[in-house]
């Protein structure tokens, strides 16, 4: 149902009487009366996929627990509500590659792809969960029986679809609203709000006695109240000292004191960069010179917002009446056309300089040594397609593995010296047996090729025709930014900075929710960090993704907001469609 990633308009609260209908009717489906809703604010919103429309149902934290199509009062758990109720569906097994690989796609459950017995439960029409044999608890699918299940005790020679299934984990209703629950690995105690979970009564009075009984027993049933610790003697405080609060005012700054970290960045820019070239627009000498002359301070704190002159045009007016700047033009369009000497004002004079808070290039190596303990990675993996797998039992390996390209190297090399592969005449060349000649000009399909290659020239080819290419990119932690391998080369987030209509400089960002960033607080700061607004809306190319537009040319300034996100440069692509040196008339 939710192959691709549906149409969802804007949610809204349930009323507390259609919340108790749900409920109970849900309950009544499933025929479990002690399961309730996750929060006592549900949520809920339209659907419109390719083929149906319907309703969705979410808990406070806009986590989708049920769903139902329009013409049809028959509601659907999603996984989520699968994890914490498990007995809430009977289960259907099957085996993992099938789950991981056949029914995680979208592909109806195949009668040969389960695992008997079933339960007695699973007739026709009834509505099931899915789990692999690995994992026999955790439901990834659900769906609707098509046969009786139970008649059959084996299924190797059987046909036909045992399960359609309508929902998976990490399906477009999941991407949608962007859930970024993983499921519960295997023999993890997750949290219930099952009968079935009730703590054994064979504990101790020790294992009741911690926080994790007391949350499990007497916090769920009011009438049992735990037994109160001997209160345990503590020293005094000094009453007139609160250092909570001291805390929280040496964390607020005045706003006398953000002014001054502006105009002592002014005074950086005019005495430590000589080659300012001038004229420039007021958001471009802001963006790629005031904030980038900022000491090192946080720019949710630290913004023109924040300081007495709000805007950027009241603070380039203030600083030409003191005579530090000339400026040309009318209201919000200002451009920088002068700049006052070193020496014509005593604080240039008297001014010293200070660590910014980006380093010039003098520190571009310790710089990129900090950025690399802090930046994603990235490791390509090739996927063998039918073409490579003869070759790989030839070199004695694995056919449904994912390889690394030193990896896939190695057995190559391994195979030439098991044939003797090596040319007599060349140490650097290789001739091509049939099985290798076949696997070099598969991507060619050169009947009459030569039968000899440079050794060094071997696995492009090989790469090419015969592996499908697949990237993983992970933390700096070292943990896997997504759970599976996704297919293609590493992204690359698009920053564009260009001119509209009406001499608006604007800069656009667009897919970075590949890397797991939210729309929402890369716009955020980036609003902070630029001191511009923000919009979020879709591009205009396709295939349509997010993107984020901040007011001025602030493609250096929100390289290095991603930068900080652990984004290395190298995945982004920055456009600056501004044309340079051209002058009005």
């Amino acid at each position: 149902m939710f192959k691709k990633d549906p149409q969802i308009k804007a949610l809204s609260n349930l009323k507390n009487s259609e919340r108790k209908k749900v409920q109970s009717q849900c309950q009544d489906q499933t025929k479990l009366s002690s399961y309730a809703f996750p929060s006592q604010v549900i949520k809920q919103t339209t659907f419109k996929t390719q083929f149906t429309t319907g309703t969705v149902y979410t808990d406070e934290a806009k986590v989708p627990i049920w769903f139902k199509e329009k013409f049809s009062d028959m509601l659907y758990p999603t996984v989520y509500t699968c994890w914490k109720w498990p007995n809430l569906l009977p289960i259907v097994l099957a085996h993992e590659y099938v789950v991981e690989e056949k029914v995680a796609k979208g592909a109806n459950l195949m009668l040969p792809g389960t695992v008997p017995p079933f339960d007695p439960r699973c007739v026709k029409t009834q509505m099931v969960g899915i789990a692999s044999t690995h994992s026999p608890t955790v439901v990834k699918a659900i769906g609707i029986v098509q046969l009786n299940l139970p008649e059959y005790s084996r299924v190797i020679g059987e046909s036909g679809v045992a399960v359609e299934i309508t929902h998976t984990w990490d399906d477009g209703l999941c991407r949608m609203f962007k859930v970024k629950i993983e499921p519960p690995e295997v023999g993890e105690a997750f949290e219930s709000q099952n009968e079935d979970s009730e703590p054994d009564g064979s504990e101790t009075l020790e294992q009741s006695n911690e926080s994790d009984g007391l949350i499990g027993s007497a916090a769920t049933n009011p009438s049992i109240t735990p037994p109160t610790p001997a209160p345990t003697p503590t020293p005094t405080p000094t009453p007139d000292v609160d250092l909570q609060n001291v805390a929280e005012q040496l964390t607020q700054l005045q706003v006398e004191d953000v002014d001054r970290f502006f105009a002592r960045s002014l005074y950086y820019t005019l005495t430590q960069e000589p080659k300012l070239e001038l004229p420039l627009s007021s958001s471009s000498f802001l963006s790629n010179h005031i904030l980038r002359n900022l000491p090192p301070v946080d720019p949710a704190h630290v913004n023109m917002k924040k300081t007495s002159w709000r805007k950027t045009a009241k603070f380039l007016k203030h600083f030409e009446r003191e005579g530090f700047l000339k400026l040309k033009g009318k209201g919000d369009d200002l451009t920088v056309i002068g700049v006052a000497s070193k020496e014509s004002r005593p604080e240039l004079v008297n001014f010293v300089p200070y660590r910014v808070g980006s380093p010039n290039t003098g520190n571009s190596e310790s710089k990129q040594s900090q950025q690399q303990q802090t930046m994603m990675t990235a490791v390509t993996l090739y996927k063998p397609i039918s073409s490579a797998k003869e070759f790989l039992r030839a070199a004695d390996m694995k056919v449904d593995h994912l390889f690394t390209q030193q990896e896939l190297k190695a057995g190559v090399d391994r195979y030439i010296t098991q044939k003797n592969l090596v040319s007599p005449d060349n140490k650097a060349a290789v001739r091509l047996d049939d099985l290798l000649f076949s696997v070099v000009n598969r991507a060619t399909k050169k009947e009459n090729a030569v039968r000899t290659i440079a050794r060094a020239s071997i696995m492009p080819p090989i790469l090419k025709g015969n592996f499908s290419e697949h990237f993983v990119v992970l933390k700096p932690d070292g943990s896997p930014l997504f759970k599976n391998p996704l297919k293609g080369s590493i992204p690359r987030i698009e920053i564009v900075t260009e001119m509209k209509i009406g001499r608006k400089v604007v800069t656009k960002v667009s897919n970075f929710e590949k890397f797991q960033v939210d729309a929402q607080e890369l716009a955020e700061l980036l609003r902070k960090k630029c001191s511009g607004s923000t919009t979020i809306g879709e591009t205009t190319t396709s295939p349509k993704t997010l993107e984020v537009t901040v007011q001025g040319p602030h493609g250096p300034a929100t390289i290095d907001l991603l930068n900080d996100q652990g984004i290395p440069t190298k995945w982004i692509n920055f456009v600056n469609k501004l044309k340079k040196g051209k002058k009005r008339g």
